[in-house]
């Protein structure tokens, strides 16, 4: 009789601990909105109202950035992130933060450009009482419930960027920025170093908007991502994306669903913790 009593009392807690973590799970929200900026890189993602902003593009994005912020009513970044101090991840950045104020971390894996544009970036930064944290690998930041890795922090070389994996619940978006053979191969060794199984991501931003490098073969299959995000400005001067990349991505042993904002505008990615779904707006 006391064992009937004892399971049923457990039969009553596990469904009790089910209800509540659904009613979690109902309450909790993720989003990630790729921008089109053109032939550069900006991300918004959301995560139980925390918010942060990936990237902002060139200058001529300001506008764009800066209506998205507003038009989200965002005016504190949990964390702001420059992947590397090109002009066309952060020079928008500089219309936008006139929205977004506050900012509680900034991070980039350099600290120093010689631009004026960069001393621009940096005054403004210094106006919503922000400046650059250069992170190191393993780092990692909450954001609502997700959580955000630092996987390569280098600047050794030119399109070096602050390498990204976040994850929510059970699914996991690597941003790459711009980076090349060197950082595509760093990385895959080492995630291939720790684990014999393919490390799986639900989505990727494609390194340097869709340009390809001998490497990239083995660092997708490093990842197996199912989703491929582009961002790449039509009609840019750098033919990207390359059609080899194109062709690496729809393969016939491997194809997964590929974005990109010159062809859909902005893509809006939405996880519950353990599968995708994906809004353009073209």
């Amino acid at each position: 009789m006391k064992k009937k009593i004892l399971a049923f009392i457990l039969l009553i807690a596990i469904f009790l601990c089910l209800c509540s973590c659904s009613k979690q799970d109902r309450n909790s929200t993720f989003s990630i909105q790729f921008i089109d900026v053109g032939q550069g890189d900006g991300a918004l993602v959301e995560c139980d109202d925390h918010y942060m902003l990936i990237d902002g593009g060139d200058i001529s994005a300001g506008d764009k950035v800066y209506n998205v912020l507003k038009e989200n009513g965002i005016q504190h970044l949990d964390i702001l992130v420059v992947s590397h101090l090109h002009t066309d991840h952060y020079g928008g950045l500089m219309k936008a933060l006139t929205y977004a104020s506050t900012i509680d971390i900034m991070l980039c894996n350099s600290d120093y450009s010689k631009t004026e544009t960069f001393r621009m970036f940096e005054h403004e930064l210094g106006i919503n009482g922000a400046s650059i944290t250069i992170p190191a690998d393993g780092d990692a930041y909450e954001l609502g419930s997700a959580i955000v890795e630092v996987v390569d922090v280098s600047s050794e070389e030119d399109n070096d960027s602050l390498v990204l994996i976040i994850t929510y619940g059970d699914t996991k978006f690597l941003f790459t920025g711009d980076i090349e053979d060197s950082a595509q191969a760093r990385i895959a060794e080492k995630f291939q170093s720790e684990s014999d199984e393919v490390y799986k991501i639900d989505l990727i931003k494609m390194p340097h908007h869709g340009s390809y490098t001998g490497t990239l073969y083995n660092f997708l299959r490093t990842f197996m991502p199912d989703y491929a995000i582009i961002s790449v400005g039509t009609g840019n001067p750098y033919g990207h994306p390359h059609q080899e990349t194109l062709d690496l991505l729809d393969s016939k042993t491997w194809k997964p669903m590929l974005y990109r904002t010159d062809r859909d505008g902005d893509i809006i990615v939405k996880s519950n913790g353990r599968e995708l779904s994906v809004e353009t707006s073209k």
